[in-house]
């Protein structure tokens, strides 16, 4: 496996090929001759080690000292595993604001022997780093934002003790096109049911005189507010993220709060005062809204303008949100049509597909969305029936058989805090100024830490990623990163509790 000559000098060589620094997957252990030099630079921060036969990896240990590689924190050994155990480690262990690039190095003569469960291991981490890749992109333009507003909401979220009892049927407007042709249906069946909008639908509900029961909104930019310009009625419930803008949390004070994935939000639900959760993976509005009907016990939940396209070039329900700021702008050099047509085909990767109802297009995003809500609908136990539009159709598996109120019936809402919002934050950020002073490499940093002290650097990360994104091509140490991310919640902190 390795060079009968000189292995020490051929291990050396891979240091020309991988420069040593970041997160590195070792593809083969063969005597180590070609990892042991990656050990003497601080800048890697881990070493992970793949090989199969536990025999041969038995073998290799009674006849080469590898206590160095075996000694040294940041190197993790996995003989034969499994897809499942390759992808939580990766989950698990690689972070990408502070632990750099990921490479992968493989023992070309160890490959060889075995290329069908190596293949297999790459494969399971090129899915892997598809979500972390997405994960980190949202970090990195989000990161402070859910910070932000997630301390501007908590007043607000101290005082809140409004609840949403669970219904059987649940009727979710989406702002798609073909919301405009279901109107009616949606008048007729709300009569019995739950009537959830979606923040970019409300507008379309209200100019046609049909006031939900309860509007969700999960993005935290401030654009969301253009959603509610048009109010929003007395009696209407209002289900926000703790991360979504503090403006909207002052629309009305039926307002329930729920903690989405974010470090912080898991944060402050753990500690100061658990919130309900919803399913936000699927990255937009809709999908969150079926996990919320499916979170009260829904058996029955009826979509609505649920079209992930732009069918016939249309891009929005009329009434939504677009329509009144493009009339603003529209003259007659740049008429309303114009300004859609803009939106529809500037900056957007689009797919188009012809069916029986004409031309649709696609964005990437919106096929990644409706994959995302295809996969919540097919764990599910509730009959989900996408109403059929001109959009793009959503897959839906067979209703299951169940007996008659088989689901359980939750109520959503906020449980006790555990003090005053200002007392837990007072608390946060000493033990944030008390973590020890981070040093590279930071994963043999925070291996060192208690976990209490690693959950709060946790809620620190997506800021992390801003500030790298924010220094670009600038080189810069984890521990400085993880510094700057530090000095900078604690000052937004400190801004916060003295007003």
């Amino acid at each position: 496996m390795h060079s009968l000559v000189d292995p020490e000098r051929e291990g050396s060589r891979f240091l020309k090929t991988y420069p040593p620094k970041g997160f590195f997957i070792f593809l083969g252990l063969g005597c180590g001759y070609h990892i042991l030099p990656f050990l003497e630079y601080r800048e890697v921060t881990t070493l992970l080690i793949i090989d199969t036969g536990i025999e041969l990896f038995r073998a290799i240990l009674g006849r080469i000292d590898l206590r160095k590689l075996l000694l040294d924190p940041r190197v993790s050994i996995l003989i034969d595993p499994s897809s499942e155990t390759l992808l939580e480690f990766l989950l698990s262990h690689y972070f990408p604001s502070i632990s750099g690039d990921i490479k992968t190095v493989p023992l070309r003569s160890r490959v060889d022997l075995a290329n069908d469960f190596f293949q297999s291991c790459i494969s399971t981490f090129q899915k892997g780093m598809e979500t972390l890749s997405h994960d980190f992109t949202v970090q990195t333009q989000f990161g402070k934002k859910w910070f932000v507003n997630s301390l501007a909401n908590l007043p607000m979220a101290e005082k809140t003790t409004h609840t949403l009892t669970p219904r059987r049927k649940v009727l979710i407007t989406a702002s798609g096109p073909s919301l405009e042709s279901s109107l009616e249906e949606v008048r007729e069946q709300k009569k019995d049911s739950l009537l959830l909008a979606t923040d970019t639908s409300l507008p379309v509900l209200l100019e046609n005189e049909l006031i939900p029961d309860a509007v969700i909104s999960i993005d935290c930019q401030h654009i969301s507010y253009h959603h509610f310009l048009k109010g929003l009625p007395k009696g209407i419930s209002l289900v926000l993220d703790l991360a979504s803008p503090p403006l909207l949390a002052r629309l009305t004070d039926r307002i329930v709060f729920f903690a989405s994935p974010h470090p912080f939000c898991r944060y402050i639900s753990t500690f100061w005062r658990q919130f309900p959760s919803i399913d936000t993976s699927g990255g937009n509005v809709t999908h969150a809204a079926v996990s919320l009907a499916l979170t009260l016990g829904a058996e029955q939940i009826h979509l609505y303008g649920a079209d992930f396209s732009f069918p016939r070039g249309k891009s929005y329900a009329r009434g939504s949100y677009l329509y009144p700021y493009f009339e603003s702008r529209s003259d007659r050099y740049q008429p309303l049509e114009a300004s859609f047509c803009h939106f529809l085909f500037s900056n957007q990767k689009l797919e188009k597909r012809k069916g029986s109802n004409g031309i649709r297009y696609i964005p990437i995003r919106m096929e990644h969305y409706r994959l995302h809500l295809e996969a919540l609908i097919e764990k599910s136990e509730a009959a989900i029936v996408p109403v059929l539009g001109e959009g793009e159709p959503i897959r839906v598996p067979p209703f299951p058989q169940r007996n008659e109120r088989s689901l359980p019936l939750r109520i959503f809402s906020a449980g006790p805090n555990t003090c005053s919002w200002k007392e837990f934050l007072q608390s946060y950020l000493r033990n944030l100024k008390n973590l020890p002073p981070p040093f590279d490499p930071v994963l043999s940093y925070l291996d060192s830490l208690s976990l209490e002290q690693r959950n709060l650097w946790t809620t620190l990360l997506p800021i992390s990623a801003v500030i790298r994104k924010e220094h670009g091509k600038e080189e810069m140490a984890p521990s400085q990163l993880l510094g700057e991310s530090r000095a900078w919640a604690t000052e937004k902190i400190q801004r916060y509790l003295k007003e």
